[in-house]
């Protein structure tokens, strides 16, 4: 735990520092706690007479603390990699050993939840990496996601871990189709689309054979692609026909496809992906969940930097839900509003 720390005026303050507290100028937050102090916030500081003093870790403490950061970052992707490659191995004995399956769902459950328990971390990660197209960590990117929502929206932990059960196995189906269809380059034949989108009912009649397991999560995976407009499928069902838990795979399933490309159109960078599930709020997506989960994940992203378009990097500052591709942010010259640049935009989001 983190915890020494000094004042310094601002005369004293070095590019470079770690910020032991959060200040605000003009209602925006200039310094964010625990990240690094920038010539030119120093600047806004010594002009603005916005504060005497600044609170900052003292050195040994922040030089551990970046460490510990970019090695909490660096463990946590190969965690991902670890779960994903035992995921495998749990489907492989689910069908080929047509073994039980529920107790190796139920501990892998509990492992999604412990490793996943920093948000922050979680969604740098899963922006930052994806999925590409493996189907194992792409479920491993799904589960933490609905687990994280899950708590977000106040579900019971039995709740939580039925979810998480259904996410875990929302694409298990696609497992047990043609390899040749499933990974095809180029446009796919009508006959194959069809033939994919079987894969929500393939996996409900799988799983519903596991004996004791509770029903709810054979429906969360056989509704994750139904459409609250009655457009998805495989059985067309409105709102009010579908699911809770396919509702939350649903917006987890699509921020990790639009973090991984693999959305219809192409995304610019990490706000376009919000975007997009703004957008699908709209008719498609649950609108109450997917208005938590935004609310929520761009307070994940302040503070952070990005690299613009323009190859610029700056900080974020600020996110407006209401323009949400748009933050306010802070280069080495200042403030950035992008809301006034309309030529400029977020690429990426730097971990």
């Amino acid at each position: 735990m983190l915890s020494k720390s000094k004042s310094l005026p601002i005369n004293e303050l070095k590019a470079g520092m770690i910020s032991a507290s959060d200040i605000k100028f003009e209602n925006n937050l200039l310094l964010a706690k625990g990240n690094p102090i920038s010539e030119t916030a120093i600047n806004i500081l010594s002009e603005n007479y916005i504060v005497d003093k600044v609170e900052v870790y003292e050195d040994d403490d922040y030089k551990q603390k970046l460490e510990i950061k970019a090695k909490t970052v660096e463990e946590l992707e190969k965690t991902f990699n670890e779960l994903s490659a035992n995921l495998e191995d749990i489907f492989n004995n689910i069908y080929s050993l047509q073994v039980n399956g529920i107790d190796e769902i139920r501990v892998f459950s509990k492992k999604i939840q412990e490793e996943f328990k920093s948000t922050g971390l979680v969604i740098r990660d899963i922006v930052s990496h994806g999925s590409s197209e493996n189907i194992y960590r792409h479920s491993v990117n799904v589960s933490a996601i609905s687990f994280i929502l899950a708590k977000w929206l106040g579900f019971s932990e039995k709740e939580i871990n039925l979810l998480t059960y259904s996410a875990i196995l929302h694409d298990f189906g696609k497992t047990q189709i043609d390899p040749n269809i499933l990974n095809k380059k180029g446009t796919l034949t009508k006959e194959d689309v069809e033939t994919i989108k079987t894969h929500p009912v393939i996996g409900y009649h799988f799983v519903k054979k596991i004996p004791f397991i509770d029903p709810s999560v054979g429906l969360g995976i056989l509704m994750h692609h139904e459409k609250a407009d009655g457009s998805g499928y495989p059985m067309h069902l409105k709102e009010e026909k579908i699911h809770k838990f396919a509702k939350i795979i649903a917006i987890a399933d699509l921020f990790d496809n639009v973090s991984s490309n693999r959305y219809s159109k192409e995304i610019a960078g990490p706000f376009d992906g919000l975007k997009i599930i703004q957008e699908e709020s709209l008719g498609k997506l649950d609108n109450k969940y997917c208005t938590m989960f935004l609310n929520h994940i761009v307070n994940y992203y302040m503070g952070e930097n990005v690299i613009l378009n323009d190859k610029r990097s700056c900080k974020i500052i600020q996110v407006d839900i209401n323009d949400i591709t748009k933050p306010l942010l802070l280069d080495d010259n200042g403030f950035l509003d992008l809301r006034k640049e309309k030529d400029l935009y977020v690429t990426k989001l730097v971990v």
